[in-house]
């Protein structure tokens, strides 16, 4: 199988690995996020820069091809002490395609700083890369409307998100740090955000390492 890394990192270079993505990441500082077939979708932004749909169109393609890469990468050796640490981020492209993600959307959210479907895409993006992959829960039955006390305290935890393989808070505490100060920022954006369900089900995560 081939293998990311050739040698052990010592702790001090996984230290310095973080933060990822502050300050937020931009051709300037960091060339290899874009490459040659890059060029006409930035070009379409720069003329479309109020589109959405533009925008819009170039997160999910960048997204797919984040999804599609994992995919090629299944069979990548990554020494398990690598991976116990830094979960999501464990591989040098998982890594970059983070800082694309987070260049791309916060280029986004220039234009459109307004836009919860935008935010709330952003800070999901953001969570996969920290807190590591979202258990998804089964359920059975439907909630009462008027439930009471104890039963909707119950509800509560079992809404609670939870995710597996994240980050390690330790080794990537300034990463953690940068994606609270995102949901900070996304709450300064958004005061008037009518949907608190879905609010509630952003800031509720469990992560199990």
């Amino acid at each position: 199988m081939p293998s990311v890394a050739a040698k052990t990192i010592s702790y001090p270079e996984i230290f310095s690995i973080f933060p990822l993505t502050y300050p937020v990441p931009s051709p300037l500082t960091h060339p290899d996020l874009l490459n040659p077939k890059d060029i006409y979708r930035e070009e379409d932004l720069l003329r479309n820069p109020n589109s959405f749909r533009a925008w819009w169109t170039a997160l999910q393609a960048t997204r797919e091809n984040y999804v599609a890469q994992q995919k090629s990468e299944r069979g990548v050796d990554v020494p398990d002490e690598i991976r116990s640490l830094l979960g999501p981020l464990a591989t040098p492209s998982a890594r970059l395609s983070l800082q694309r993600l987070t260049y791309l959307y916060e280029s986004a959210l220039v234009h459109f700083a307004g836009s919860f479907k935008l935010w709330k895409s952003y800070l999901l993006m953001r969570m996969s890369f920290v807190c590591g992959h979202s258990i998804v829960k089964k359920r059975s039955g439907g909630k009462k409307k008027l439930p009471e006390m104890k039963d909707a305290l119950e509800d509560e935890v079992e809404d609670l998100e939870e995710w597996e393989g994240p980050l390690d808070p330790i080794v990537g505490w300034e990463e953690w740090k940068c994606l609270i100060a995102t949901f900070e920022r996304a709450l300064m954006y958004l005061p008037k955000v009518r949907d608190l369900n879905a609010s509630r089900n952003m800031g509720n995560v469990q992560c199990i390492v």
